[in-house]
């Protein structure tokens, strides 16, 4: 009996595991959005795709790198929870279109531009950014809708902006804004596309009535639900509460808000003092604008950083909304990690089958990490002036250099001639530093302490006064050692 029992546990429990993977099988195919294309010349280029994460934070989070082969075809799938914008980004070109979980998107794409090597050494250079056609589209696939709209949308405010401005055309803008509701009610099932609408329409009636803020607020936000990843939502919102706890410490409602982020760094007391505007009195909305003011505001001298960051974490602490933790987690990895007295982003180089140099780390001396181009015209002209200072202060500094963007060989060789005697290393296998580290020129340096902290920052290079700040910080370390008795 025992036996048949254990049988038909067995068998029912294999069911079960079974019917599981099934439902799993079936929600992870449910996510999976899929990108296809082909075009001979995109063949062996290094394509990646990502999208903002939120639009608070703007952290870039990338879900897809590929390279396609050698006919230029691409088949890029990835998971995603809910509609949004991502960008489809390589070489010269960055290309963006909306997509929906479990739909699949045969992108048409345009004729490859290569970074040129001038290019590569502008940090003012921009890609050539478009928006993507699609071979499979259709009147109510939600870029066929957003395309549509835009055009009749952008075309209009382009042509009529300062008539609307001067409120001369208040009526015309009503006319406009009944045209484009009924013009687009194709789309009012796409819940996605009926909120893009909405807030984009908010935004031409603020702009032709000029309403007080609060009431666009009352209307477009205080009761409705937040559209975390609705580009046309927060591009309204940003622009309601750009730098809002600077603001609002100067209202009447808001006189004690600045003292409850310096000195109180307190997440219930700021809430509660944000309560007084009643055009805030949900707590969602609330809490986000709140968090958005401290991210503005770390940005700005006008309260302390280390206030702000206090204060985040009592919101990250406290909030009973995931996302906005999240939220807060990232404004708080953003703004730290090129922040002097933390460690900067870590990154990881081989240099070899068995060697490897790791980022940040503990040193006996002060390093001068520097990005190059061996290319650059301005690059070669500073390697001199690295020498001088890695010669004269060698008992308290090293310089680490990493060349990008140009064949390491090349300037190898170029150290080898010149006799640069400090540790060179190839990054053009890890490209993402220079996004980690927000580099936009060359060359680029960064200072550590001893103990792997960023000691300055922005680090001016040789030809800036480097030496000066250099000293500066060796004698306050030397100051804070005697005061503390080593």
């Amino acid at each position: 009996m025992e036996a048949i029992l254990n049988l038909l546990f067995r068998k029912l429990f294999t069911g079960i595991i079974s019917l599981c993977l099934v439902f799993a099988g079936v929600t992870n195919a449910q996510d999976t959005t899929i990108l296809t294309g082909q075009r001979a010349d995109w063949a062996n280029k290094p394509v990646e795709v990502w999208y903002y994460a939120d639009y608070i934070s703007t952290v870039k989070e990338t879900v897809a790198e590929v390279v396609p082969g050698d006919s230029g075809k691409i088949d890029i799938s990835f998971s995603i929870k809910e509609p949004r914008q991502i960008y489809v980004q390589s070489g010269g070109l960055e290309g963006s279109l909306f997509v929906m979980p479990g739909k699949t998107y045969a992108l048409k794409l345009p004729e490859y531009r290569q970074m040129s090597k001038v290019d590569s050494l502008n940090p003012f250079y921009q890609p050539f950014k478009f928006f993507f056609g699609l071979e499979n589209s259709h009147a109510t696939e939600l870029n066929h809708l957003i395309t549509e709209f835009d055009l009749i949308y952008n075309d209009y405010l382009v042509n009529n902006f300062r008539q609307i401005r001067s409120k001369r055309q208040s009526s015309d803008v009503d006319t406009m804004v009944v045209f484009l509701d009924s013009l687009f009610k194709k789309g009012e099932q796409n819940a996605f596309f009926r909120g893009y609408k909405k807030y984009k329409i908010a935004k031409l009636l603020h702009i032709a009535y000029l309403h007080d803020d609060n009431y666009v607020v009352r209307d477009y936000y205080l009761d409705q639900p937040v559209l975390y990843t609705n580009p046309a939502y927060f591009d309204l919102f940003n622009k309601m509460f750009d730098n809002y706890i600077e603001y609002y410490a100067t209202t009447a409602d808001g006189q004690d808000i600045a003292f409850n982020v310096v000195r109180a760094k307190s997440y219930q007391r700021s809430m509660r003092t944000l309560a007084n505007n009643l055009a805030l009195r949900n707590d969602t909305l609330r809490e986000l604008v709140f968090i958005k003011g401290l991210n503005d505001a770390l940005y700005k001298n006008t309260f302390p950083k280390s206030s702000l960051y206090q204060t985040l974490d009592s919101v990250k602490l406290q909030t009973k909304i995931p996302r906005h933790r999240k939220i807060v987690e990232r404004i708080i990895d953003k703004t730290k990690k090129l922040q002097a007295g933390y460690p900067p982003p870590a990154f990881r180089i081989n240099m070899g089958d068995t060697l490897a140099f790791s980022f940040p780390q503990k040193s006996d001396r002060f390093i001068l990490l520097n990005f190059i181009n061996i290319e650059s015209f301005a690059v070669q002209k500073i390697l001199p002036q690295l020498k001088q200072l890695s010669e004269k202060h060698e008992d308290v500094l090293k310089i680490v250099t990493i060349n990008v963007g140009s064949k390491f060989e090349h300037a190898r060789k170029y150290f080898e001639m010149h006799q640069y005697n400090w540790l060179l290393l190839n990054g053009n296998k890890n490209t993402e530093v220079l996004e980690e580290y927000n580099v936009k020129a060359y060359p680029s340096y960064f200072l550590l302490n001893p103990e792997g902290k960023l000691a300055l920052n922005p680090t001016p290079g040789p030809d800036g006064h480097f030496e000066y700040y250099f000293f500066k910080i060796l004698k306050h370390r030397e100051r804070e050692r005697y005061r503390q008795g080593r």
